[in-house]
């Protein structure tokens, strides 16, 4: 028996190798470690084909004076409504949306006090996860505020030249991007030494944001844009100077690892219950002052405490009914938004989001054994959603190797405004389960 229990121990080991050898993690070489090649990468992002249709703009949009930016133009023509917003402060709130254009939007945002360190942030979660279209972006605005390219580049490789608050708040970033199951107290008790509770909040929500959009713009494959904030044809390639030229990127995903298998349902109740009793790392905003805010949407109720958490940032009320649109609304079964909820939740130990997804899974009446594995929960569905199950949980593990072929096989199965939806609810999910999981809310119930 000892004979036979080591040679099927040898051959598990040797099939988890090679399954491990297939997964599709980008290589250093593709991620581009170094800023003149990663320039090159992003110039030539201009001329991709997106993986969701994207024609060009109508008369009618381009006379209506809306933004003409891709990712708002895609996210417009296959979204629901609320579903459209990405709900970073002074970006997709409901007062960014009534002002005129992109470049009075950046014109405003650029006198905010934060903009510029928030701007680096999403810098390095772009990076982070390969995002070659936010990173054009990020890079665009980061000249507009005044950085010099040397400046820039230092966020790649020299975060010692930056004053100590902002290195902790780009660790935490950096963390909580590539490692959200690993973010804790340690990276709390880092940014607890700089900022006050309330800045926490909202540095750790925008950067849960940030993830969210990341995930959208790099898997629908949106080309870079021709213009930005008013500036036609913006040269991204730009010269690099000696002394950055070589520079290894030490924010590239080249230390990603697998996220650990799933526990068993035992351990998940267990985690579940310690998410009841916990408290929060930081003080929250009274209850008094969600509800009423709250109250303008639903009068009398008393809101979840994730909202709570929210509650003082801007863009709060916008999130509220974005959450609630995107329970009730859209074209994609309700069952697998929820099954993607707990995948992503899952993924990330995320027990707050978990503990969520797994009520609205059980009231909508399913059986709490298809929640015990992945393969479980994958089992007496459809095929195509196995394969948004299967969508969701690389997206949310290893966004930068999603590849063509991913969205091929979910366009086999949804139409585009199908998979978009899916998209979404894969990218909302992450941002909520870092923002949650990183200030360990208690769960409600």
């Amino acid at each position: 028996m000892a004979g036979f229990s080591f040679l099927w121990q040898s051959v598990i080991g040797l099939m988890l190798l090679i399954w491990v050898s297939m997964l599709p993690v980008a290589t250093a070489e593709e991620l581009t470690t170094t800023r003149p090649e990663m320039k090159k990468r992003i110039e030539a992002l201009k001329n991709r084909t997106s993986r969701l249709p994207l024609p060009p703009p109508t008369p009618e949009e381009i006379a209506s004076g809306r933004s003409l930016v891709n990712n708002g133009r895609l996210r417009a023509l296959y979204l629901p409504p609320l579903w459209q917003s990405f709900l970073v402060p002074g970006w997709g709130s409901s007062a960014s949306r009534n002002r005129s254009s992109v470049a009075s939007t950046l014109k405003t945002l650029e006198a905010t006090p934060d903009y510029a360190f928030k701007t680096r942030l999403f810098w390095i979660v772009s990076r982070t996860n390969d995002c070659q279209y936010c990173l054009g972006h990020q890079e665009l605005k980061l000249r507009r505020v005044g950085m010099t390219d040397d400046q820039i580049a230092s966020l790649d490789s020299r975060w010692d030249l930056f004053p100590a608050n902002e290195q902790a708040a780009m660790n935490a970033t950096r963390v909580l991007t590539i490692h959200p199951h690993l973010f804790g107290d340690q990276q709390i008790a880092e940014l607890k030494s700089h900022f006050t509770d309330a800045q926490i909040i909202d540095i750790l929500y925008t950067v849960a944001r940030y993830n969210a959009v990341n995930r959208w713009t790099s898997s629908t494959g949106i080309p870079q844009d021709q213009s930005f904030g008013g500036d036609e044809h913006p040269e991204l390639d730009t010269p690099t100077s000696a002394e950055f030229s070589s520079a290894e990127s030490k924010v590239i995903p080249v230390d990603v690892s697998l996220r650990p298998k799933w526990e068993s349902g035992d351990a998940v109740m267990d985690a579940l219950t310690k998410a009841r009793l916990r408290s929060p790392r930081v003080e929250l905003p009274s209850m008094e002052s969600a509800r009423q805010l709250v109250a303008k949407d639903m009068p009398g109720t008393t809101p979840p405490v994730w909202f709570q958490a929210i509650c003082q940032i801007p863009v709060a009320i916008d999130a509220w009914a974005q959450k609630q649109s995107m329970a009730r609304e859209g074209k994609t079964p309700v069952d697998l938004r929820i099954r993607i909820s707990w995948v992503t939740a899952r993924e990330n130990r995320a027990w707050y989001s978990a503990g969520h997804a797994r009520a609205r899974f059980l009231a909508s009446g399913g059986d709490e054994s298809a929640l015990d594995s992945f393969e479980a929960l994958e089992k007496n569905v459809e095929p195509g959603h196995a394969e948004a199950l299967r969508f969701a949980r690389k997206l949310t593990s290893t966004p930068h190797a999603i590849v063509d072929a991913d969205l091929t096989r979910l366009q086999a199965h949804f139409s585009d405004h199908e998979v978009a939806e899916i998209i979404q609810v894969i990218c909302d999910s992450n941002g909520f389960d870092r923002f949650t999981e990183a200030l360990a809310l208690p769960l409600e119930f």
